[in-house]
């Protein structure tokens, strides 16, 4: 499992937690934590991208080198 699937999964136990959790009080604290586990999702999956347009970007670039 990747760092991104493990952040929404975390996000998930979250929202099932504030279902099921009896104090009202507890509840936002949940919905909180999942919304934050996502926003890490989500900047782990623009690193990702970052990193494949770079990585493609020296690969064409050693391509043009050696050709």
């Amino acid at each position: 499992m990747d760092t991104i699937e493990i952040c929404r999964s975390e996000a998930d136990v979250c929202l099932r937690r504030a279902d099921i959790d009896s104090n009202e009080h507890d509840r936002p604290l949940w919905v909180t934590l999942a919304q934050s586990w996502l926003q890490l999702a989500e900047e782990a999956d623009r690193i990702r991208i970052t990193n494949d347009v770079r990585s493609a970007q020296l690969e064409r670039a050693v391509e043009a080198a050696l050709a």
